[in-house]
C-alpha cells in the first residue's frame, strides 16, 4: 500500500505537466512570414553589458498602491503575431529604456503586457504576461534591480486601437513600461 501511495504521489505531478504541455499548441495561431526570423540570443549584441540569465528571476517588485504611469522618456514596444521574444529593435529601445530607469533609482517600474483581439481571453492573458516577462527579464540583465520590477498582463482588454486591421493589431500587441516614485 505504501509503494502505491508513492507511485501515485510521484506519477500525478508529471501526468499534470504533460498534459499541460500538449496543450500549450492548442490556440496556437499561424506563424506569419516575419515571425518566423525572431532572434532570441541577447548574448549577440555587441557593446551591451548583458548579465547570464539564470531563469530564477522571481522576485518582482510591488505593482500595488499608487498608480504607476507612462514616461514620456520611456517608449513602447510592439510584437510580432503570436510572439513574445524581443526583436533586435525592440532591444534597442529597451536599453535605453533601462538606461533611464537605472538613473531614476526611486522608480519603481511596472511592465504591462498587452495582445490585440485574436485568440482566446485566457490565451491572450497568458501570452500577455509572456510578454510582459520577456522585458522584465530584459531589464533585469541590463542592471534594473529585479526587485523594483514588476509585470501584469492585461491580455486584449487595454487596445489603443480598435479596427481590425494589421497596423492596429500590431499597435496592440506591445508591452509598455511605467514607472512611480518609491
Amino acid at each position: 500500500m505504501k509503494k502505491n501511495t508513492l507511485l501515485i504521489v510521484m506519477a500525478l505531478p508529471l501526468a499534470a505537466a504533460l498534459t499541460l504541455s500538449s496543450c500549450s499548441n492548442k490556440n496556437k495561431k499561424a506563424e506569419t512570414a516575419t515571425g518566423s526570423d525572431m532572434v532570441t540570443d541577447t548574448a549577440v549584441m555587441p557593446g551591451v553589458n548583458v548579465q547570464e540569465s539564470t531563469d530564477t528571476l522571481t522576485t518582482e517588485g510591488e505593482i500595488r498602491g499608487i498608480e504607476f504611469a507612462s514616461n514620456e522618456n520611456i517608449r513602447t514596444i510592439n510584437f510580432d503575431y503570436d510572439r513574445y521574444e524581443l526583436s533586435e529593435d525592440a532591444r534597442k529601445t529597451l536599453q535605453a529604456n533601462a538606461e533611464l530607469i537605472k538613473a531614476r533609482k526611486e522608480w519603481n517600474v511596472l511592465v504591462e503586457g498587452h495582445c490585440d483581439d485574436r485568440g482566446t481571453v485566457e490565451y491572450n492573458l497568458a501570452l500577455g504576461q509572456k510578454r510582459a516577462k520577456a522585458v522584465r527579464d530584459y531589464y533585469v540583465r541590463l542592471g534594473v534591480p529585479e526587485s523594483s520590477v514588476g509585470t501584469i498582463s492585461y491580455g486584449e482588454e487595454k487596445p489603443l486601437c480598435a479596427e481590425a486591421t494589421d497596423a492596429c493589431w500590431l499597435e496592440n500587441r506591445r508591452a509598455e513600461t511605467k514607472v512611480k516614485g518609491k
